[in-house]
């Protein structure tokens, strides 16, 4: 029989206007008056999407200080800034509202309240994260990256170096998942963000750490994605829709934190890094471009998948997403001036590097150095 672990989850709470009763959420999870620090995504202020948040924590009495110094990578100053601000207020509920990046920053704000903690020491795992003393809740307004189910964080250094922060206390003690909060983003995100939660769906139920009972996570967000993702693109308004995708991306987070990712995001982190290629892009380029490579390393898994997209065996699954990517206008191929800012060399550098390379090394075949160099070389598909 395999051994396995199965993750402590966060509570899932699904519902179409659900943040708008967050307030009450936090009393049940914090105290009847909370201090609560919301950490927001600056655009989601400047559209007003924090306000009715802000107003249902105000409406039951909690104290509420906002947090939006934040970038589509968070770095490590702003989540010190954030800490400080966690700990000069005494916080004891931490609410991420955005997408990957403030639900990441939020995460590790919520660990580290103590007094002059800075995040540094924690990358890649190198001092254990204390203990978590404060509430934390996570609300997407996106439905791709998972953060809310997780217990990974991605923070990047002073130089654009991103590192990896892991650990049980990073996972929400909720995940509230309101479609609404999704209706606003553009098709393109859309797309990408969703093909996110595909590919991480497809890496868990492929990679030489899955096993049946975390299969049954991963093949159901690969179902939900392929039903809802082309929907959601083309009909915006369709709440059933983002539902559909909002809960792919949480089950792939979920699936995840159970084995792990594999190649396409080792290569999608290293084409962000080198090139700043958008996270759900990079990985569904990485994922097509690599698929004939790393299917001999378990085949038997991808053509399971390849049923659950519509199709007989593996060699379907590639041309099955190009004709999704087709349908819902967009490419999954780089730019020639996205190929322009490539060095094959570097890109190999950089997915051997510590911040990556436990991603390829949970890949279903074992990657020597020559193979590496030849992913690489992949992402230059004309």
């Amino acid at each position: 029989m395999q051994t396995f672990s199965l993750a402590k989850q966060p509570a899932l709470l699904i519902e179409p206007g659900a943040a708008r009763n967050i307030g009450k959420l936090v009393t049940e999870i914090s105290m009847p008056k909370a201090c609560v620090l919301l950490v927001v995504d600056p655009a989601l202020v400047q559209m007003g999407l924090a306000e009715p948040v802000v107003a249902s924590l105000q409406e039951v009495g909690h104290d509420v200080e906002v947090f939006a110094d934040l970038h589509s990578d968070p770095s490590e100053g702003s989540v010190d800034a954030a800490t400080k601000m966690a700990h000069e207020m005494h916080t004891n509920c931490v609410v991420g509202l955005g997408g990957g990046s403030a639900m990441d920053a939020a995460k590790v704000v919520a660990v580290l309240t103590d007094p002059g903690e800075a995040c540094a020491p924690f990358r890649l795992g190198e001092t254990p994260l204390p203990f978590r003393k404060t509430g934390l809740i996570c609300m997407p307004t996106t439905a791709g990256t998972g953060s809310e189910t997780t217990g990974t964080s991605i923070i990047s250094q002073s130089n654009g170096v991103k590192n990896w922060f892991w650990g049980s206390q990073l996972k929400p003690d909720l995940a509230l998942l309101d479609p609404e909060l999704t209706l606003g983003l553009p098709p393109y995100w859309t797309f990408f963000t969703g093909m996110d939660a595909l590919v991480h769906a497809i890496e868990s139920r492929t990679n030489r750490y899955r096993f049946e009972e975390n299969d049954v996570l991963a093949e159901r967000a690969i179902v939900l994605a392929m039903s809802n993702l082309e929907n959601a693109v083309q009909d915006p308004g369709n709440i059933e829709a983002r539902s559909g995708m909002m809960l792919a991306a949480a089950y792939a987070g979920l699936a995840i934190g159970n084995t792990g990712c594999a190649v396409a995001h080792n290569i999608g982190h290293a084409l962000g890094s080198i090139a700043g290629v958008p996270h759900g892009r990079a990985v569904s380029i990485a994922l097509l471009a690599t698929l004939d490579w790393v299917v001999e390393g378990n085949r038997e898994a991808f053509d399971r998948v390849a049923v659950l997209l519509g199709g007989r065996s593996a060699g379907d699954i590639a041309p099955i997403l190009q004709a999704l990517a087709d349908r819902c206008g967009h490419s999954l191929l780089l730019t020639h001036a996205e190929q322009g800012e490539l060095d094959v060399d570097i890109l190999a550098a950089d997915m051997v590097a510590d911040a990556n390379v436990s991603m390829l090394r949970a890949t279903a075949r074992d990657a020597t150095h020559d193979d590496v160099r030849l992913l690489a070389q992949m992402m230059f598909r004309a």
